[in-house]
């Protein structure tokens, strides 16, 4: 599910599972490292790239589905914490990695993808690239330290992409400094023969440098884009005290189609974890990556105990009815005081 291969010192980590445009599974968490912890050490291997083969995407996440009937659902299963923590492993691994790293966004770009790769010392991305945080709609918050990078983001876009899973551009993901490089899609591979030649003639600590040196003829400008477009409204309805406000703002202004579309987005998601993402906004300010790691894995961890996840997974992936029955019925039914209790008792 994953090809490895060494050219010319780049240590190149594909993943492979087209049919699941790359998602996830433990399987390759344990593929992954093991890879990174022979190359870690091998002096033929000067930077590490992580690609794709699938042409739909980088990686759509997790393998939830699996999650759900592996762990969730499987009578025998004697820990169903045990996916999660296997992946929080693997991106904490790779935030202390010591080669430097380059990831290609294209495509699909979601979830534990953006988890494996977020860390990367540049990130490459394309017209395609199509970045997305869905979590809050099955059942848990944006994870896997992406939370504090969302919390980079002015307030009502942090919100806006944090609770409703919305889709960044490459532009957009340029704009926000969440990647470094955008590239037209037929020139990738141009480009990373660029990569091939400066690994090959730079020693270790140079390549970064001398790649981003070698990418400025490659780099796009900075498009106009679904978000930039609807900024005024992004802050309009998402600068609030509250995911109530927010709430009840989008629905008393259907008029609207992008309030009426969020507010019925919004509506599918589980109540509970839009209040713990809406305060973790504010919380990962103050953390560092590692620290919000740990507390995606805690969140994650409650919202499988309380049965949300494996609601949000049900309705979402399985039974695919859209019609999740949460732990928390309703905005209104939120106890703000359990939001802050899962926020704090790490």
């Amino acid at each position: 599910m994953i090809i490895k291969e060494i050219k010319d010192n780049v240590g190149i980590i594909t993943l492979n599972r087209e049919d699941k445009i790359n998602a996830l599974n433990y399987e390759m968490f344990i593929d992954i490292e093991e890879t990174l912890k022979e190359w870690e050490n091998l002096s033929d291997v000067k930077v590490i790239l992580f690609d794709a083969a699938c042409q739909r995407g980088f990686c759509s996440g997790g393998d939830l589905k699996e999650f759900y009937e592996a762990f969730l659902t499987n009578p025998s299963c004697l820990n169903k914490h045990e996916f999660f923590s296997k992946e929080v492993l693997l991106d904490k691994y790779i935030m202390s990695y010591k080669k430097p790293i380059i990831s290609h966004w294209f495509g699909i770009v979601m979830g534990g993808g953006v988890g494996l790769s977020i860390h990367s010392d540049i990130i490459i991305t394309d017209e395609t690239t199509k970045w997305a945080m869905p979590e809050t709609k099955l059942g848990f918050v944006p994870d896997v330290s992406v939370g504090k990078n969302i919390s980079t983001l002015p307030q009502a876009l942090g919100q806006y992409v944090g609770l409703t899973g919305a889709i960044l551009e490459a532009s957009d993901l340029m704009r926000y400094n969440f990647s470094h490089i955008f590239c037209r899609s037929d020139n990738y591979q141009k480009l990373i023969r660029e990569l091939f030649k400066v690994a090959k003639e730079n020693p270790q600590d140079k390549i970064i440098e001398k790649f981003k040196e070698a990418s400025k003829n490659y780099n796009l400008p900075i498009r106009n884009t679904y978000i930039s477009q609807n900024m005024d409204k992004i802050e309009k309805y998402f600068s609030k005290n509250s995911v109530k406000e927010i709430y009840y703002d989008l629905k008393d202004n259907f008029d609207d189609s992008f309030a009426y579309k969020n507010y019925h987005n919004l509506k599918i998601r589980s109540p509970l974890m839009l209040n713990v993402q809406f305060e973790k906004y504010f919380m990962c300010k103050n953390l560092s990556a590692e620290q919000t790691i740990d507390l995606d894995l805690h969140i994650l961890n409650y919202a499988t105990d309380n049965g949300d996840v494996a609601e949000g997974i049900r309705a979402t992936m399985i039974d695919k009815d859209e019609n999740p029955t949460w732990s928390v019925k309703s905005i209104e039914d939120v106890d703000m005081k359990i939001v802050m209790d899962i926020l704090n008792e790490k």
